[in-house]
């Protein structure tokens, strides 16, 4: 009897203990489900030069270069029109010289052969993209509602601006940050630069609490344009465009986090098999430049469907699922076979269409651009008390050819 009673005593008290554990390992998982730390955007800015240029003003200064035999004008007409923008931002007057500000001369000579050695190039970018990007980052930090003390960590994102002291050292002074903020480069990655930008901060937030990251990505291709009588000219002159975007970071928990805010729960990248010729650049005398394979567009068309889903499968979500899609402009061909790949429709990339028209090709700042316009118009859902976005995906093309991309869910 007495064994009996010690037996029953101790199953009871195995069965408390058990129970009082599961208890336990449930509060300590709710409480660290609830207290997980994800990257999020509290404040976003975008930018652009003084110079807006239509289409037709730009065709026609391409058309009259010297260097373009004349029957080469059609081609170049054609590249122009089938570009499906209307307008873009130059830094330099020289494609609209009738806007010129007072003191702006033109950058290139009056032979309108545009040739200029690269170090002119660099430092025409030095002098106009310090104001622009000083004020872009000014108006995210403002939007944000956050001190200069507050950001720790600087990450500066350009492919057309190779300096030394580099941009990063004129934020420093032109904002007021700290002398020991820390601080990343990011060149030479193309369009999806600004996805490797907000890696470098998603890491950098979650790792310290409390501590915030600036992102900014400044693009001025036009210091760079030339024509040698080469249809990759005309196209590149056709499409790209001058543009800054800023972003500062914060890491927050479902707690802290402001109504409705979207978490960059998870970033995703894939190098692309047999495409090295997709998108290569290059610096040499006259300048930076890029050259477009003409493959491009059947590269991104074959192998988006597959970095997608790889991307989501990750997260158990569907392609249906997806609130929006902030698909890089980097052209009309681009945004077609991303289209094309993924099932998509006109009006689920009319964000990216817009920025298309409006901008052109930014390079880096062009899918913040896009991000900024799906921003806008889901906080005021939210402001409206109704549920906004739940999740979208972001992605942009690095050379190579590589997709680099950023999945956002609503905490």
């Amino acid at each position: 009897m007495i064994y009996a009673m010690d037996t029953l005593g101790s199953i009871v008290a195995a069965v408390l203990i058990g129970a009082a554990m599961f208890v336990l390992v449930g509060l300590k998982s709710k409480k660290s489900s609830q207290s997980k730390r994800y990257p999020v955007i509290i404040g976003m800015a975008t930018g652009n030069p003084a110079y807006k240029v239509t289409q037709e003003e730009a065709c026609k200064i391409a058309c009259s270069v010297p260097a373009l035999p004349k029957d080469r004008i059609p081609v170049v007409e054609r590249i122009y029109g089938n570009t499906r923008i209307n307008s873009r931002y130059f830094c330099i007057p020289d494609f609209t010289p009738e806007k010129a500000l007072p003191g702006d001369a033109l950058f290139f000579d009056e032979d309108r052969m545009f040739r200029k050695p690269v170090e002119q190039r660099l430092d025409k970018f030095r002098e106009k993209a310090v104001p622009l990007v000083t004020e872009v980052c000014r108006n995210a930090i403002n939007q944000a509602g956050v001190a200069i003390d507050d950001i720790h960590k600087l990450v500066v994102v350009s492919s057309t601006g190779f300096l030394g002291p580099g941009l990063d050292c004129e934020l420093i002074k032109s904002l007021g940050l700290s002398r020991g903020v820390d601080r990343s480069l990011i060149g030479f990655m193309g369009c999806a630069a600004a996805m490797n930008g907000f890696r470098v901060c998603n890491d950098y937030v979650k790792a310290n609490p409390g501590k915030l990251a600036l992102l900014c990505c400044v693009e001025l291709s036009s210091p760079h344009t030339t024509f040698n009588n080469d249809t990759n000219d005309s196209i590149l002159h056709a499409i790209f465009g001058d543009g800054a975007a800023a972003a500062v970071i914060s890491g927050e928990t479902k707690e802290t986090a402001a109504p409705g805010a979207l978490a960059i729960v998870d970033d995703h990248a894939w190098l692309m098999e047999g495409t090295e010729d997709g998108i290569t650049l290059s610096i040499n005398e006259n300048g930076i430049s890029c050259t477009l394979s003409k493959y491009l567009p059947q590269y991104i068309a074959k192998n988006m469907a597959g970095y997608v889903d790889s991307f989501l499968n990750k997260h158990g979500i569907k392609r249906s699922e997806i609130d929006f899609w902030s698909v890089h402009p980097g052209g009309r061909r681009i945004i077609e076979e991303a289209q094309n790949g993924l099932s998509l429709s006109e009006e689920q990339c009319a964000d990216s269409w817009a920025v298309l028209g409006e901008y052109g090709n930014m390079l880096s700042p062009s899918v913040m651009f896009v991000l900024s316009r799906v921003f806008k118009r889901h906080q005021a859902m939210i402001r409206r008390g109704e549920t906004g976005y739940k999740q979208g995906l972001a992605f942009s093309f690095s050379p190579g050819v590589g997709a680099e991309g950023i999945l956002l869910k609503q905490f």
